[in-house]
C-alpha cells in the first residue's frame, strides 16, 4: 500500500504537531489521573490505618487498665494471704489459759495451798508454783501428777524447806517451776 501524501507542507507540519499536542495531552490526562487513584488509594488506606491505629490504642489501653486491676487484685490476695499466715501462727501458739488453770487445780490435793502462781507464756519456765504442804511426800506427789498431765513438762524443785509454825506444825513451803507442754485444747 502507498500513501501519497497530497496535503502542503505547512498542513503537514500544524496537523503531526495537533497530533503530538494531542498525544500529549492525553499522557498528562493519564498521569493525572494515576497521581488521582494513588492519592485516592493512599487517602483510603490512611484512613483505614488510621482507624485500626486508633482500635488497637483503645485495646492496649484496655489491657493496661485490666492489667492494673489484676495486679491491684493480686496485691490483695497476698495481703489477706500474708493475714492469714499470721491468723494460723497465732492459732497454733495460743494458750487455753482456762483448760490449763482447770488442770492445774484437779491436780492439787486438798491438803496444799498455793501462795503464789506466776504465769507467763512468752518465758522459760512458764509457770512458777510457791505454796505449802503438810510434807515433802505431798509435794513430791504433786510434781509427779504435773508430769504426767498433758499440760506441762519439764516440772523442777526450785526451793523446799520446812517452816515452824506454831500453828499447823511440819509444815514444808515448797516452790516448783515447770513449763506449758500442750497449747491446744484438749478434745
Amino acid at each position: 500500500m502507498i500513501n501519497i501524501n497530497l496535503l502542503p507542507p505547512e498542513l503537514k507540519l500544524k496537523r503531526i504537531e495537533a497530533k503530538r499536542n494531542a498525544t500529549l495531552a492525553n499522557i498528562c490526562l493519564l498521569v493525572v489521573l494515576v497521581f488521582l487513584v494513588i492519592a485516592i488509594i493512599f487517602r483510603s488506606g490512611s484512613s483505614t490505618l488510621s482507624a485500626y491505629l486508633e482500635n488497637a490504642k483503645k485495646t492496649v489501653n484496655d489491657s493496661s487498665s485490666i492489667t492494673e486491676e489484676d495486679k491491684n487484685i493480686q496485691e490483695q490476695a497476698l495481703f489477706v494471704n500474708d493475714r492469714w499466715k499470721a491468723n494460723e501462727e497465732i492459732y497454733k501458739k495460743r494458750v487455753f489459759w482456762s483448760e490449763v488453770l482447770k488442770d492445774l487445780t484437779s491436780l492439787v490435793p486438798t491438803n496444799i495451798q498455793f501462795e503464789n502462781l506466776n504465769m507467763k507464756e512468752d518465758k522459760t519456765p512458764n509457770f512458777i508454783l510457791q505454796g505449802n504442804a503438810p510434807s515433802e511426800k505431798e509435794i513430791i506427789n504433786l510434781k509427779d501428777k504435773l508430769e504426767e498431765s498433758l499440760f506441762f513438762k519439764n516440772v523442777n524443785f526450785k526451793s523446799s524447806s520446812i517452816v515452824e509454825d506454831k500453828d499447823k506444825p511440819n509444815k514444808t513451803s515448797f516452790t516448783l517451776e515447770f513449763d506449758i507442754e500442750q497449747r491446744k485444747a484438749s478434745k
